[in-house]
């Protein structure tokens, strides 16, 4: 198992298989206690069960960020390679399988491209054309305390996200630093 970071490509099929290891682990670990204690003693009612009962806290806590993110599709190897080879990409900053999390859900991108004062984004969604304005107002939260003003793109495929980034033109030294910023805050509120 190959590690990624976020805003990496495959890291979003990365955090899912730790997921479902740390799952696995902890169901593993549970049922190894159960077991044990009715083999030994015959029932569960011993002090012991304490440590199954408490081992299930992350057991939750790995299950339900299984969950949340196994809805999302990543970039296929194709769609990936386009995006790479089709954005001029000396300066700016190509985020993959981004989920950014808010209370009121979670929203995915495939990919993010931050550069010069503008946000492009790749939101491959089912139901994009009526969620569209949600995708858009979630990158803006992500920026929204910061001083600067982004003006941002969500596409729902991937010639039109392709074209856009691509048309970016190059920033100075000083709004790549504000974009390296800007990146980082929206890697903070994803998984």
């Amino acid at each position: 198992m190959e590690k990624h970071e976020k805003g990496e490509y495959g890291y979003l099929k990365y955090y899912r298989l730790c997921k479902l290891i740390g799952v696995i682990v902890f169901t593993a670990m549970i049922e190894f206690i159960v077991i044990t204690m009715l083999l030994l003693w015959g029932s569960t009612s011993r002090v012991i069960v304490v440590f199954a009962i408490l081992l299930s806290l992350p057991l939750a806590k790995f299950f339900i960020a299984f969950i949340m993110c196994v809805k999302f599709k990543p970039l296929d190897e194709k769609d990936y390679a386009s995006i790479r080879d089709g954005i001029k990409n000396e300066h700016g900053i190509i985020l993959y399988d981004v989920a950014v999390s808010r209370y009121e859900g979670m929203k995915f991108y495939q990919s993010i491209c931050v550069k010069n004062g503008k946000i492009c984004a790749l939101a491959m969604d089912k139901r994009f054309e009526e969620n569209k304005k949600d995708y858009e107002k979630w990158l803006e939260s992500c920026v929204s305390d910061s001083k600067y003003n982004y003006s941002i793109y969500v596409f729902s495929d991937v010639k039109s996200y392709i074209k856009k980034a691509g048309s970016i033109s190059e920033a100075n030294d000083r709004n790549r630093s504000i974009d390296k910023h800007i990146a980082k805050i929206i890697l903070e509120m994803s998984i």
